[in-house]
């Protein structure tokens, strides 16, 4: 089983045509079904089946795809380590971050590690378990640093507890609620949610429901925590923020905390990683810039 043939699965699988996987591995397209077709006799299945739409896989491929994922992974990893260890400090390091910790821990903890690792190529997703855990499982990733539940967590994986981030309800500072101290008068009120899984709306969710409430039904959802404070900041809706987001400048000079009695439960930051994993030392690297960072 040749790494380079499941590199070529991979593509294949990403891409959905053998010509453009082949033009991306640097292959005639002869030769690329022919290392499949060897694969395949190899394992005893058939892993791909063509269509008028291209090529996708089979059953036996989709099961493979995760494994040869990691096997990819695990050798680009290798062969960067070694030369991270003769001292070329190129390569690339991939993690997936909360919106929250993408705009507060990751820029502080980037500076020092690309003054080291100039030329380390960072690929950061945004990204919360359990949505990013198949990515940390095959490979992808080289860890994550996300809000999570311990019992959410799957086998195969480990989690390593940062920090707990408080998470505060915002308004701008002329709105009619600015001063409320009773969840019950938010009830009504306009609502805005990031969608990120057990992130900070999930968790004024759970706040409704444990003062006996049914949570309210968000006027609008973001995607991304990005536009969130701005978009609260000229409009009559509530929100809700991880406190290390709003206390930034830009952000605190034009929203206020809703200061109610009812407190909000708190998120678990956490690095998650894949069991025994060996990461490369510029991932080491950036990794111990983030504890520091966050403990601080």
């Amino acid at each position: 089983m040749r790494i380079q043939t499941l590199r070529a699965l991979i593509h294949l699988h990403q891409l959905g045509s053998v010509r453009a996987a082949a033009e991306q591995l640097h292959m005639s397209q002869p030769a690329l079904t022919l290392a499949i077709q060897q694969l395949e006799n190899e394992l005893g299945c058939q892993l791909l089946v063509r269509t008028k739409r291209g090529v996708s896989l089979t059953a036996y491929g989709e099961a493979l795809l995760p494994r040869a994922n990691l096997i990819v992974s695990e050798s680009v990893r290798a062969q960067e380590e070694m030369a991270q260890i003769r001292g070329d400090l190129g390569g690339h390091v991939r993690l997936a971050t909360s919106p929250a910790v993408a705009l507060s821990v990751l820029p502080q903890a980037l500076r020092p590690f690309m003054n080291k690792y100039p030329q380390v190529q960072v690929h950061c997703i945004e990204g919360t378990y359990p949505a990013i855990g198949p990515q940390l499982r095959d490979g992808q990733l080289d860890f994550a640093v996300t809000p999570f539940h311990a019992s959410d967590l799957e086998t195969g994986l480990d989690a390593e507890e940062l920090y707990l981030s408080e998470v505060v309800i915002v308004a701008n500072k002329q709105h009619p609620l600015a001063k409320t101290t009773s969840l019950k008068d938010l009830h009504n009120a306009r609502w805005a949610h990031a969608t990120v899984t057990r992130g900070p709306g999930a968790v004024i969710e759970e706040t409704f429901r444990a003062s006996g409430m049914e949570p309210p039904k968000p006027a609008i959802i973001f995607e991304s925590l990005l536009a969130l404070p701005a978009v609260v900041a000229h409009s009559d809706l509530v929100a809700t923020l991880p406190r290390r987001i709003f206390e930034q400048e830009h952000v605190k000079q034009k929203l206020c905390v809703i200061p109610i009695k009812e407190t909000p439960p708190t998120l678990n930051i956490a690095i998650l990683r894949r069991s025994n994993q060996a990461l490369t030392p510029a991932a080491n690297e950036l990794l111990g810039w983030i504890r520091q960072v966050a403990l601080s």
